[in-house]
């Protein structure tokens, strides 16, 4: 399946009991600790998000150790039901269905470890593809100062459109729990505003903001945003397109230049 960029997605066909049955096995590159600690926290996590009742693959069975001689760590998941639409023929719809799953998500009671930052804001640098450097290095120096208190939820931690499933303009499932965690639910709003930006335009982002705030009445912190954003870097327009894997055009030379409109929407809101 495509749009992996850490580990190999593949979907399989069983039979049982005279019945197909579809499954995703994802295996990652090699047996090191970091990736034995993924499938062994995925589990975990499917198990609670399961019992929690969210439209996530059921858990079947793991191998930290690999299935084979190559050491593959594995998961196996049952196959929800759904594609990737980057295409939304209702962008408006779309884009409140994301809301309110994201919601949802923050709202079920599921255990999951503190989220571990992706940035260290005293190593943060100005992108080499940056056309208003003044609006990074203005960011990157809010984020070098205490960051503001906020309740903790369960996150997913990774919630943008490659990890959302779609049936005849439904969502129908979120996939990719192994960086779920709990940690301040701007950290979902703002990686699902940066990754949109990305890809589509920063007025979806705005509009994804405005639709999770009516959704759940509350309004998101900028600052944690900028947290999110600051994750953005000159690779994104190199993997950005393997996620795609060819479903829309890719504006590659314009992504940056998008993400900086985000990034002033955001400061202004400080």
């Amino acid at each position: 399946m495509t749009g992996g960029t850490i580990a190999a997605v593949h979907r399989l066909t069983a039979e049982r009991g005279g019945q197909r049955v579809f499954v995703v096995l994802r295996q990652y590159a090699e047996a090191a600790p970091e990736f034995t600690r993924l499938v062994e926290q995925e589990a975990d996590i499917l198990r609670g998000v399961g019992a929690a009742g969210l439209a996530a693959p059921a858990l079947i069975d793991l191998s930290v150790d690999g299935l084979d001689a190559g050491r593959h760590p594995s998961l196996l998941m049952s196959r929800l039901p759904g594609h990737l639409y980057l295409t939304p023929s209702d962008p408006g719809g779309w884009l409140g269905q994301m809301a309110a799953q994201a919601a949802a998500i923050h709202d079920a009671p599921v255990s999951a470890p503190a989220f571990e930052s992706w940035i260290d804001p005293d190593r943060l640098t100005v992108p080499a593809t940056a056309r208003r450097p003044e609006l990074w290095r203005a960011a990157i120096g809010i984020l070098q100062q205490e960051p503001p208190r906020r309740p903790t939820v369960f996150i997913h931690r990774d919630f943008q459109h490659f990890n959302l499933l779609w049936a005849r303009g439904r969502l129908t499932g979120v996939v990719d729990w192994s960086v779920a965690s709990t940690g301040p639910r701007e950290i979902d709003v703002g990686h699902c505003r940066l990754n949109l930006a990305v890809l589509f335009s920063a007025g979806w982002a705005e509009r994804f903001r405005l639709a999770y705030e009516a959704e759940t009445g509350r309004v998101t912190d900028p600052w944690w945003e900028l947290h999110a954003f600051a994750s953005y870097g000159d690779s994104w327009p190199r993997f950005i397109p393997v996620q795609v894997g060819g479903r829309v055009a890719v504006d590659t030379e314009g992504m940056t230049a998008r993400v900086e409109e985000l990034l002033e929407s955001a400061l202004r809101r400080l």
